[in-house]
């Protein structure tokens, strides 16, 4: 086997488990935020908008309208958004956080950096950039093989 396809096979196990603990991490946060796996994901989306048009909103989450709609039910029944008509194109629908929906966006934005703080403990500081890099690079390589498939 070629060091290429070693690295790549090494790189593929790393990633895959990277995913498997990045999936359980969001699990156990949005279990302590009383909201579905889901429902974490499409608030983190939230982090810089309080508003956000659902055509913006089902780009950016790669979900269907129909899953984004039922998603959108169990956060609005939990009081953490509204959706209301565009007033400048009645067609179009807004989603808005609720006062208590920014507060628990703000949370979850606290505690999912202070879950990163603490991963980080376990890593060398002299480490911290050339892992920033590497992952950097390997999102951008990522993102353009994506583009191309």
């Amino acid at each position: 086997m070629s060091n290429q396809n070693n690295f790549a096979e090494q790189i593929a196990e790393l990633t895959f488990n990277l995913l498997l603990n990045c999936q359980e991490k969001e699990s156990r946060l949005s279990e302590q935020l009383n909201l579905t796996v889901s429902e974490f994901r499409t608030l983190r989306y939230f982090r810089k908008d309080i508003s956000l048009n659902i055509k913006e909103l089902t780009i950016r989450v790669r979900l269907s309208g129909s899953r984004l709609t039922r998603i959108l039910d169990g956060l609005e029944k939990k009081n953490i958004l509204t959706r209301s008509i565009d007033k400048r194109d009645r067609r179009s629908i807004i989603v808005t956080l609720s006062p208590s929906g920014v507060e628990i966006v703000r949370t979850l934005e606290s505690k999912f950096i202070e879950i990163h703080k603490e991963i980080l403990k376990e890593i060398p500081s002299s480490q911290h950039d050339s892992i920033t890099g590497g992952l950097r690079q390997l999102l951008q390589s990522l993102e353009s093989w994506l583009k191309v498939s």
